[in-house]
């Protein structure tokens, strides 16, 4: 597999496109203005502890205080009872308000809610996550060859000791470790004490809260995550982003510094190899499928639903191949749709139904499969008596939609408006509450264009019932810069 990385920018706006063999399957976009906090060290405030939730709102400097469970403080996790278990104390035995206390952001505000966060530091560099306070030596388990990862292991403890840091915190090697030498994890071991020796330098210096460490900008930050034998070239369309580019792969992946290429291209970078249309495909809610079926995606604020539809699709004789041949598809599509929106959280897909066992198996296996080509740490426990199946995608930011969309205005965020005949009615039920007001009264309607030639047409019985039943005078006055939920109703 080849894999290519477009990062395309403008003043305040950062695009990364991922392709693998040409094909689009990530987009990562960031702005200055609305940047994400994932990854970010904070010197933070405890202002309210929750102990019937057993958690605690820690003030860190941002526009809404963000949430830290039990479950993510370091010291209550590491905490032992005297035979080695897990001892569940309250939260209150670790936080109390006002308490200063130093939190990374593991997931970024979203709606009314601020950032999750955790007392469980880590740093990356392109080989390995470090971890203070913990002791844990781990290894990526996308490293499947055993012979490889007892090789790594021992590589990173002969570092560790060369370097005299046996006592200095855990340490995880990541994917892009693999066929890493001992002098490349020694260089990354010292970078990573650097990083963590600046950090605590700032949390002694400053008041609480703020900021303490920023995560890379996207465009390094998605190099550095990337860097594989399989990046075959990053191709940029803005110099200084270039520029930027070439002087971090300088210092700390040198290998990639000759894969780096400015684009010169008369078309625009994203328009010319394919992810203008997979940006604006990935905001639709229809999927079309190659043999005639759809998905249909839908995102709430507790999960995100995707329907399996056969659509045109009519097959050849036998209806039971044709379901299956449609789930199959949808299955593969369905991974693709996950990396390309960034979804996470709890996804739920309604295939078709199938009755065969069979058919059952092939179709769980196609969906594993597909899902175990996501960098993201994705679970499927199979399908439900129901024929659903459920997958659990790990959610860190903010989806493509909630970064590029917002609250619709015209239906509020419920994705639909009320028909311009209901609107009519309503609009009848407010002259008559209106106009028995008073004696007699002239009243003016405003209302969209659609909504008044309804009044005049099929729904003028209506409004005229109501005008001799409350002795009023209604004039209509079509606008058409209103929405058509909206109406104006005035006495003359």
């Amino acid at each position: 597999m080849s894999e290519t990385l477009l990062v395309n920018a403008l003043p305040g706006e950062m695009r990364v496109a991922l392709l693998e063999n040409g094909e689009v399957r990530e987009i990562h976009i960031e702005r200055s203005a609305g940047r994400g906090l994932v990854g970010n060290i904070y010197s933070g405030k405890v202002v309210r502890v929750l102990p019937g939730m057993q958690a605690a709102f820690v003030d860190i400097g941002a526009e809404r205080t963000g949430f830290i469970h039990q479950s993510d403080l370091a010291e209550a996790m590491s905490a032992k009872s005297g035979n080695g278990t897990e001892r569940h104390s309250a939260i209150g035995d670790y936080l109390r308000q006002g308490q200063k206390l130093l939190v990374q952001a593991t997931r970024d505000p979203l709606g009314d809610k601020g950032a999750r966060l955790s007392s469980s530091l880590s740093l990356s560099s392109r080989c390995l996550v470090f971890l203070p306070g913990s002791a844990r030596l781990g290894i990526s388990q996308r490293i499947d060859a055993a012979a490889e990862r007892a090789r790594l292991l021992s590589c990173l403890r002969e570092a560790l000791a060369l370097e005299g840091l046996g006592e200095s915190g855990g340490y995880i090697l990541r994917t892009a470790a693999e066929g890493s030498d001992l002098a490349t994890l020694r260089a990354e071991l010292r970078y990573l004490q650097r990083l963590w020796a600046r950090v605590r330098r700032c949390s002694q210096e400053s008041t609480a809260p703020g900021l303490l460490y920023a995560d890379l900008p996207l465009h390094l930050r998605i190099v550095r995550d990337r860097a594989a034998s399989t990046l075959e070239r990053v191709l940029v369309d803005h110099p200084p982003s270039l520029q930027e580019l070439r002087d971090f792969c300088g210092e700390y992946l040198p290998e990639l510094c000759e894969r780096l290429q400015a684009y010169r291209g008369e078309r625009p970078l994203f328009e010319s190899f394919g992810a203008e249309v997979a940006v604006r495909e990935a905001l639709e809610r229809r999927v079309e499928l190659d043999c005639g079926g759809f998905l249909v995606i839908d995102q709430t604020e507790s999960m995100t639903t995707i329907d399996v539809n056969t659509g045109s699709f009519v097959g050849g004789a036998d209806p039971v191949e044709t379901v299956l041949q449609t789930n199959l598809e949808a299955a593969t599509m369905v991974a693709r749709q996950l990396r390309l929106r960034n979804l996470g959280g709890i996804i739920v897909i309604d295939f078709i139904d199938m009755s065969g066992r069979e058919q059952r198996r092939q179709l769980e296996s196609a969906l594993r499969e597909s899902l175990q080509r996501d960098p993201s740490p994705t679970t499927f426990s199979g399908m439900s008596d129901l024929g659903l199946a459920i997958v659990s995608r790990k959610l860190t930011g903010k989806n493509l939609l909630q970064t590029l969309g917002e609250e619709c205005p015209r239906c509020l965020g419920r994705g639909a408006i009320k028909s311009a005949r209901t609107i009519c009615y309503d609009i009848a039920r407010e002259v008559n509450r209106v106009a028995r007001t008073g004696e007699k009264v002239e009243l003016l309607v405003q209302a969209a264009p659609a909504v008044v030639a309804l009044l005049r047409g099929e729904e003028a019985p209506c409004l005229a019932q109501v005008c001799a039943a409350t002795a009023a005078r209604v004039r209509l006055q079509p606008e058409p810069l209103y929405g058509q939920e909206h109406f104006d109703i005035a006495m003359l």
